[in-house]
């Protein structure tokens, strides 16, 4: 007999991972703290809950998606508090790879099952299930739930124990700030110099350039495809994950001097009051002079 799925934190990844595993014919509690999101899920096939708990209460497998550290602890002790041995808990946010290894171990003292499961791919992505997914914890789990998760993304990999995931999302992360940067470091130099933005894209195609990052991320925003949106959070939620990764780097030894200068500056954009403002806002902090050379 199938599982009944539990899925919290239905945003721009999870909404369109839970509707994935209910067009696949699962039974899917949801639970969002927006009234918005939980309308969305519904139309997804996905039954709505009031509370976090009454879904727990229901669910043996439970995914979650959240935006914090402090947020993630929190669920994940709800969770082990009310479920019962022989569940599991897939955790996709973005945490420490430290914190992931409490939080297996916590479950594991109560005979319930932790992986983390982190993503990329972005929006689009989740949509198209197409993410790449980075999962750390038990082999034995992570093969139960291959099939769940294959059925929201496209490249999944096992990568050793809890906290797995974890390191791999900040490798990816720290590529990524650091490819991202210097898109729109340059973006913001053809302004400068009044080069046709697509005309800048059409010869980076060309180049030695990060074309993930350009096809994923970039072009969409500036060939009309994606508007911009000052209403995500995606540089807070940037800046979290790069900070995690300083936080790593500092605890297990390397420098990182490219990683910790970006790091900085994406601290600096958040704490000017920016971090609601989407990735490609970046361009925009460099003319609005946010990043004055001091």
């Amino acid at each position: 007999m199938d599982p009944v799925l539990g899925f919290i934190g239905l945003g721009t990844m999870g909404l369109p991972m839970s509707g994935h595993l209910a067009r696949a014919g699962y039974r899917v509690l949801g639970y969002d703290p927006s009234a918005a999101a939980l309308a969305a899920a519904v139309e997804q096939g996905i039954m709505a809950c009031d509370d976090a708990a009454a879904m727990r209460q229901g669910a043996q497998v439970v995914f979650s998606c959240l935006p914090s550290q402090k947020i993630v602890r929190a669920t994940v002790d709800a969770q082990l508090a009310t479920m019962q041995p022989g569940g599991a808990i897939v955790d996709c946010g973005t945490i420490s790879p430290q914190l992931a290894g409490e939080l297996e171990q916590d479950a594991a003292r109560r005979g319930i099952g932790f992986l983390d499961a982190l993503l990329s791919g972005a929006g689009a992505g989740a949509q198209a299930a197409t993410l790449s997914i980075m999962v750390g914890g038990e082999a034995a789990l992570f093969g139960r739930m291959q099939p769940l998760l294959a059925l929201m993304g496209k490249h999944i990999f096992h990568l050793g124990p809890a906290g797995g995931g974890q390191t791999a999302k900040l490798c990816q992360s720290l590529i990524l700030v650091s490819t991202l940067s210097g898109v729109m470091e340059s973006i913001a130099l053809r302004l400068a110099i009044g080069i046709e933005p697509q005309r800048l894209l059409d010869v980076m195609e060309t180049c030695l350039a990060p074309t993930r990052v350009m096809d994923v991320l970039v072009k969409p925003k500036f060939d009309g495809r994606v508007p911009f949106d000052h209403t995500t959070d995606g540089l807070t939620m940037i800046c979290k994950d790069i900070t995690l990764v300083r936080e790593l780097a500092e605890r297990v030894g390397p420098h990182l001097p490219v990683g910790s200068h970006i790091q900085s500056l994406y601290a600096q954009a958040v704490a000017s009051g920016h971090g609601h403002q989407d990735l490609l806002a970046w361009y925009e902090l460099i003319e609005q002079g946010v990043f004055e050379a001091g």
